[in-house]
């Protein structure tokens, strides 16, 4: 199991079976641990033999933080090694996945934050970011089963179903978050509807559908919300992509390209316009991230792994990224620590805008 206790990291503890010899077992727990330890966030590892059965070993592990972890356990390396011990033994939980933790109840002072899209993904893994953070959270989106599943198991998180590209919508999500917790602190404009095809290929309505959710929505819940977001010094976070970063093009996805680069020109112009009011504006632009996105807009299974490990090919850091850690990007330019930044788009992309 995995425990957070605020201020302690996270610490993992598991038992392993084995199924070969304890010095095979050993051997390759011993470079599994010289991977994790060159790991930022990384504490400690410590394997121990059962002292009542010697076929049984307890493994356990400290982290900075689940982030920390979450990344160390994403990287191809670490899959090898995870591999290797599962060749010589059973491990119970499995090894670092799925990560549990004990969670902090939530404070009545943490700050609000309303997270659109929230129901699986990048929207997901923000909401917990946060959650895990203190704050309180409202998560919003269309299907109301996918944000019961993000509000499972937090007390500081709330759910709004909302087509936020119907009109008034924006303005009943704002009533209900401070219906529910007083205030607004951050937006995360996260969002997105990307319909993959040429010119050719889309009709009218799909431009429209993608223009209305990554585009007008943002526009419209921003402004219902800049009331709330003066008053307690907020700060809007929209969610962008490093793929239409600078002069890059984007075959087969110009329109979804299009609206974030528009979103991305609103970042830094709402930036300039609001900080009089004492609201910050600032951008997330994530690379390729394994959220799942691409069979919930037709890929198939298949096509999804396929475009991913190219992907992850091409990137310097040499693999996609996790929700996770965009979520950990975004809850950083939300904190106060960072308020002298404005009107910055932030790339996390593995460097993969850089080629």
């Amino acid at each position: 199991m995995t425990v957070q206790v605020p201020g302690d990291g996270v610490t993992f503890v598991n038992t392993f079976t084995l199924s070969a010899s304890p010095a095979e077992f050993e051997a390759a727990f011993a470079r599994t641990s010289q991977y994790m330890a060159r790991q930022p966030g990384f504490i400690e590892h410590t394997l121990v033999r059962h002292t009542k059965d010697p076929g049984r070993y307890v493994n356990l592990a400290r982290w900075r933080d689940a982030g920390s972890l979450q990344r160390a356990v994403a990287r191809p390396e670490f899959l090898e090694h995870a591999a290797a011990l599962r060749a010589l033994a059973s491990s119970d939980p499995q090894l670092y996945t799925p990560l549990r933790t004990v969670r902090p109840a939530p404070a009545e002072d943490g700050p609000v934050v309303v997270v659109t899209g929230g129901g699986t993904g990048i929207g997901r893994a923000t909401a917990h970011a946060f959650a895990e953070q203190g704050a309180r959270v409202l998560v919003v989106g269309r299907t109301p089963e996918s944000l019961t599943g993000t509000a499972e198991g937090y007390d500081s998180i709330r759910t709004a179903v909302a087509d936020l590209t119907t009109e008034g919508a924006a303005e009943e999500v704002v009533a209900e978050a401070l219906r529910v917790f007083g205030r607004i602190d951050v937006l995360v404009n996260n969002a997105a509807v990307a319909l993959h095809g040429t010119l050719a290929d889309h009709s009218r309505k799909h431009d429209e559908t993608q223009i209305a959710t990554n585009l007008l929505a943002p526009i419209a819940l921003t402004r219902a919300a800049l009331e709330s977001l003066e008053a307690s010094g907020g700060t809007v976070v929209n969610v962008s992509t490093s793929g239409s970063l600078g002069l890059r093009t984007w075959p087969g996805a110009s329109v979804y390209g299009a609206s974030k680069v528009a979103l991305d020109f609103l970042t830094r112009t709402w930036a300039v316009e609001l900080a009089p009011r004492g609201i910050r504006v600032v951008g997330l632009a994530p690379g390729v991230v394994d959220s799942g996105i691409g069979v919930r807009m037709g890929m198939s299974q298949e096509q999804y792994a396929g475009f991913l490990a190219e992907m992850g090919s091409r990137a310097p850091a040499g693999r996609v990224g996790t929700p996770a850690e965009i979520g950990w990007w975004i809850t950083q330019l939300a904190r106060d620590e960072a308020g002298y930044a404005n009107g910055v788009v932030v790339p996390v992309d593995g460097g993969l805008s850089l080629t």
